[in-house]
């Protein structure tokens, strides 16, 4: 019956009418509620209240013709449960949250009271709840039951300067602290602010190349609710070597490694990075130092040399700039150029062949061929270094007619640039010689018939006396030429049979 005050029933248009309240025989509150409607208007009906939960939540009713609805389906209402607690020390406005696992959806939210306490229903009971707390510039934790303890945090302003209020940018300010705090800030222009601190010992340390600090580091312990402001003085003790590494044409070449090693008494060595505009600086040099600049072609990708090799500089009391270098990559392609010694009646037959190398079972294959003019000059497109090649000859003269030699020259795998020479030099061979050659053909044709004859004669002879009687049958058993008759012949041809050829005369009748 306490809950019934704070009842109310919202109905989605406006109505006019009463709200009249009867107390049941079992205890329960009936509370009725009267509005007035238009036929055809269609109504939702919502329950609320500050300390009770509905079932269903809502109810909907239609009103049609002239006569009104005896009633609507009625609503049932029943106490629900809170959860309640308070910040310790008391926070006002700390936002509280209350989830349920069970039910996704459901989420509540409320604001702490100057007391820091709240009170969150009504809810349905049998479920389980989590509640959070926060506020920023708080460190809020779970206490007994609902409960939080809040802890007031602090805050650390940390300030690096050159002189009286000017602001050393790019120095690194390192804070460590209790609990496993750990914070790295670069400073560009305004001091360092860190809040949230809990309580507790924090050690503050500055670091930049170049530059000492006073005090070096710095311990101090911040206690709840404070703000702590640490100053640093900064003071110039080394300087910086400026300078931008180019290629010939002038493109910046990135990833360059410049080294800085002392000369003499100066025990020193600093090295620095070429950045995407190829410029440099090296930190750390120590003044009236006399240095050796150079471009570190060992830790640079594909660098054969720079230009200046080397540099010496002597940094004083301010930065130097201007250290600049002129790098050559390491080529992957070379070229090839040669001329050929060469009689000019010999220049049209003659070409000169680029032979990729493949190993000694597969051999080369020809990859170019250059034929020559007047100039003897020959140039092949730029190759590959990663194979090698092999320049030769290739002549159409014939062998029979000349003495000559194919030279050939195997390049070396470097670059940029190969040039060879070649001499080819053919020699026409004299008549004797053409003469001794062709008697020597004719001998060893002759010779090579007569092994044939011999091989073969069990064969040949056969034919042979087919044809001769052929030919003395066409002729009609008249005369023959340069040999005697019939029975001649075939004596001759026995003795051929035999092995013991003999020519005999011819006879005249």
């Amino acid at each position: 019956p306490n809950s019934v005050s704070s009842l109310e029933a919202v109905v989605s248009t406006q109505s006019t009418g009463g709200k009249t309240k009867a107390t049941l025989e079992d205890g329960r509150v009936e509370v009725t509620y009267e509005f007035w409607s238009a036929a055809g208007q269609k109504f939702q009906v919502k329950p609320t209240s500050a300390t009770l939960l509905f079932s269903p939540t809502l109810q909907t009713v239609s009103v049609s013709g002239e006569s009104c609805p005896v009633s609507v389906a009625s609503i049932t209402g029943k106490s629900g449960t809170f959860v309640s607690g308070k910040i310790s020390p008391a926070v006002s406005t700390v936002l509280v949250t209350l989830t349920a696992p069970e039910q996704p959806d459901l989420k509540l939210t409320q604001i702490t009271d100057e007391e820091g306490m709240y009170n969150i229903g009504p809810l349905s009971e049998g479920l389980v709840y989590t509640v959070t707390a926060e506020k920023q510039g708080y460190e809020i934790t779970p206490g007994e039951g609902y409960d939080f303890t809040a802890l007031k945090l602090s805050k650390l302003t940390t300030t690096v300067q050159m002189g009286e209020g000017v602001p050393l940018v790019g120095v690194l300010v390192s804070v460590s602290g209790s609990k496993g705090y750990r914070k790295n800030v670069q400073l560009e222009s305004a001091p360092l602010v860190l809040t949230g601190l809990v309580p507790g010992d924090y050690f503050i340390r500055p670091l930049m190349k170049e530059y000492s600090f006073t005090p070096a580091s710095k311990m101090l312990t911040v206690a709840e609710g404070l703000e702590v402001d640490v100053t640093f003085n900064a003071e110039r003790v080394a300087y910086s070597g400026y300078g931008k590494v180019t290629s010939l044409n002038g493109r910046p070449q990135p990833g360059i490694v410049v080294e800085a090693v002392g000369a003499g008494d100066c025990s020193l060595q600093e090295e620095g990075v070429t950045g995407e505009d190829g410029s440099y600086r090296i930190r750390g040099l120590s003044p009236n130092c006399p240095l050796t600049f150079l471009v570190r072609s060992d830790k640079s990708d594909k660098i054969r040399r720079a230009s200046p090799a080397s540099q010496l500089i002597e940094v004083g009391t301010e930065d130097r700039a201007g250290i600049n270098f002129i790098v050559f990559q390491e080529p992957t392609t070379f070229d090839i150029t040669g001329y050929v010694e060469i009689s000019p009646e010999f220049v049209s037959s003659t070409k000169v062949l680029l032979v990729e190398d493949r190993g000694s079972k597969s051999g080369g294959k020809q990859v170019h061929s250059s034929a020559l003019d007047e100039s003897r000059i020959f140039v092949f497109p730029e190759m590959a270094l990663t194979s090698t090649y092999t320049v030769k000859i290739e002549s159409s003269l014939p062998h029979s007619l000349y003495n000559f030699t194919v030279p050939d020259v195997k390049l070396r795998s470097e670059g940029p640039f190969q040039h060879v020479n070649l001499a080819f030099l053919p020699i026409r061979k004299s008549v004797h010689q053409e003469q001794a050659t062709r008697a020597s053909f004719t001998a060893l044709t002759i010779i090579v018939l007569s092994m044939v004859l011999a091989a073969n004669h069990a064969t040949l002879v056969p034919v042979f006396t087919q044809v001769y009687h052929s030919v003395v049958n066409r002729g009609g058993g008249g005369d023959s030429v340069g040999l005697g008759g019939p029975a001649d012949g075939m004596e001759y041809i026995d003795d051929i049979h035999k092995g013991g050829a003999r020519r005999s005369k011819s006879k005249k009748k």
